[in-house]
C-alpha cells in the first residue's frame, strides 16, 4: 500500500511493498527556569516539567546566554545593595538612638537664656548679658 499514492501515479517506491512510514515521536519542548518559575505548579505536571527542565543544558542563543548572564549578576548586585542598604539603616538606627539618649548639654543655661529675651528684664534685652555669658562659658567647657 503507497500512502502518499506515487505507485498509483506511475512512480516506484523504495520500500517494500505494505511497508507503513514511520510515525515521528513527540517535538521535543524545552523549557526556560523563567517560564517554569512563572509558570510551574506543585503536583505531577510541575514535576514533568522539572525533568524536562534537567534535559535542558544551555539557552539556545547566543543572546539568550548573554541576557541569562545579565539577569544574575543583575540579581548579584541588587542582593548586594539590599545587603549594604540593611547595614546602614541599621547604623543609622543605632546612631539614632544614642543621640536621643543623650542629654542636651547647657540645657538650664539655654533656657535661662530663652526666658530672659522672651521677657526682658526692665524691657531691654542687653540685661540679658549675664545669662548669656553663663551660657558661653558651659557652651566652651
Amino acid at each position: 500500500r503507497d500512502p502518499v499514492g506515487l505507485e498509483n501515479m506511475g512512480g516506484v517506491s523504495s520500500r517494500p511493498f505494505g511497508a507503513t512510514r514511520p510515525t515521528p515521536g513527540p517535538a521535543p519542548i524545552f523549557y526556560t527556569e523563567e517560564f517554569l518559575q512563572g509558570y510551574a505548579t506543585a503536583g505531577p505536571r510541575a514535576t514533568a516539567a522539572a525533568s524536562a527542565a534537567e534535559t535542558v543544558v544551555e539557552p539556545i542563543s547566543d543572546a539568550e546566554l548573554k541576557a541569562a548572564e545579565r539577569m544574575r549578576i543583575l540579581a548579584e548586585l541588587r542582593a548586594e545593595e539590599l545587603h549594604e542598604a540593611e547595614a546602614a539603616a541599621k547604623r543609622i538606627g543605632s546612631w539614632a538612638s544614642e543621640l536621643q539618649k543623650r542629654s542636651v548639654p547647657c540645657l538650664a543655661e539655654q533656657e535661662q537664656v530663652e526666658r530672659c529675651y522672651a521677657n526682658p528684664p526692665g524691657g531691654d534685652q542687653l540685661r540679658c548679658g549675664p545669662a548669656v555669658d553663663a551660657f558661653v562659658r558651659c557652651a566652651k567647657m
